[in-house]
């Protein structure tokens, strides 16, 4: 009997080791967290297009003929009663406008300097001796590839900088007697018939004949296959137009998206084009048409109203659009939790758990972007341990060492 009673009782505590260990076991492995540190992530979303402008746009009538100097740059937008341009009836006669205008430009320039009061814009010496050195170079440049325009402009340049340069070291107090110099060079008539548009509108030099053809009626009923076959025109300018007009600041971007891409677009949102391979900043638009292809391509019309050089002087162009960027905290989906209709996730604070709540900006295949919001207490920050695996969670719950 007592041989038994001994056997019963090492049994029964070889049992309470046993399920003691496995209990353990099991707390440990329940109980261990596995944390991820919330960091900072941006997503830009963007595609790379080819696509078709169209705007409302008119061809500017001019049958004369010489030498043309232009007086508006390409998108610069004109009243009707503003010159576009003046004809010559010799090459001599459109360099001495050129000639005129320069020496304009150069009297305006030193009435601007002799009259400003901004001291900062002269006071740096050393960096103004700097750029006429740099200025100088680039006009004998511009001189040695016989570029008048450019010696122009070079010139209006370097006057600048000499001109603030002697006043910055009291070399000279005025230009009173620079400017009756150059006013008296302006004197009499400098010659040429100036051409002027009947509408007001955006200049361009860009005309390729489908001005008449290409309005904004067409968006509604463009599809894809139409709009292929559009795109695959050669839009050469005609050397023998003088010009055009874009009489309505508003102008449409149609293009193909790929499948891979179509799932950024929706009617509504907001874009950037940006004109690939230009200097021009890119331009505000929106998406104002989506129709889905069967191969799961997308038709995709971009409203804009702004208008740069790009939008008036190409008919097809590369173009990147862009989305909205989004920037915030990165956690794992599984992270995510919901107190009490709230969103947010469980960090590791010290030897306790701590609920903090979340503002999500972007859904990803597996995370959340979230909003940034430095110095709260409550809301989740930069560098949090976000616990993304582990049960029986609470706030304020302590964590064994």
């Amino acid at each position: 009997m007592n041989t038994f009673t001994t056997k019963l009782a090492t049994l029964v505590l070889v049992l309470f080791i046993l399920i003691f260990a496995i209990y353990q076991g099991w707390r440990g492995l329940n109980e261990s967290y596995r944390t991820e540190s919330a960091y900072e992530y941006e997503i830009a979303k963007y595609c790379n297009t080819e696509g078709l402008l169209i705007r409302t746009e008119e061809e500017i009538p001019w049958e004369g003929s010489g030498q043309v100097r232009y007086l508006l740059e390409e998108g610069e937008k004109f009243r009707r009663d503003t010159p576009i341009a003046q004809v010559f009836s010799s090459q001599e006669e459109a360099e001495e406008a050129a000639r005129r205008e320069g020496i304009r430009q150069e009297r305006d320039l030193l009435e601007r300097i002799q009259h400003s009061t901004d001291t900062s814009r002269t006071a740096d010496v050393e960096t103004l001796n700097r750029e006429i050195a740099l200025t100088l170079r680039e006009l004998t440049q511009s001189a040695a590839q016989k570029d008048l325009e450019e010696v122009i402009q070079t010139h209006l340049t370097l006057v600048e900088k000499i001109g603030r340069q002697q006043l910055a070291t009291g070399q000279n107090t005025g230009f009173g007697e620079r400017i009756r110099e150059l006013e008296d060079q302006l004197s009499g008539s400098g010659g040429g018939q100036k051409v002027y548009s009947p509408k007001t509108g955006y200049f361009s030099r860009y005309v390729d004949g489908y001005e008449e053809a290409y309005t904004p009626d067409m968006v509604e009923d463009l599809d894809a296959a139409s709009l292929r076959e559009l795109l695959d025109q050669e839009y050469p300018n005609d050397p023998d137009s003088f010009g055009k007009s874009v009489t309505d600041f508003t102008w449409y971007y149609a293009t193909i998206i790929p499948k891979e891409s179509a799932e950024f677009f929706y009617s509504g949102a907001n874009v950037e084009l940006d004109f690939i391979g230009s200097g021009e900043p890119a331009v505000p638009g929106k998406v104002v048409r989506l129709h889905q292809e069967e191969n799961g391509e997308a038709l995709v019309v971009i409203r804009s109203t702004s208008v740069n050089a790009d939008t008036v002087s190409h008919r097809t162009a590369s173009v990147k659009v862009s989305f909205q960027n989004y920037k915030g905290l990165r956690i794992a989906q599984k992270a995510l939790r919901i107190v009490n209709g709230e969103k947010g996730v469980y960090i590791r604070s010290g030897y306790s758990v701590r609920f903090k709540k979340v503002d999500i900006l972007y859904t990803g295949p597996d995370y959340y972007l979230c909003r940034v919001q430095y110095g709260s207490t409550d809301q989740l920050n930069l560098f949090d341990e976000v616990i993304v695996e582990g049960t029986d969670l609470y706030d304020g719950k302590p964590i064994d060492t």
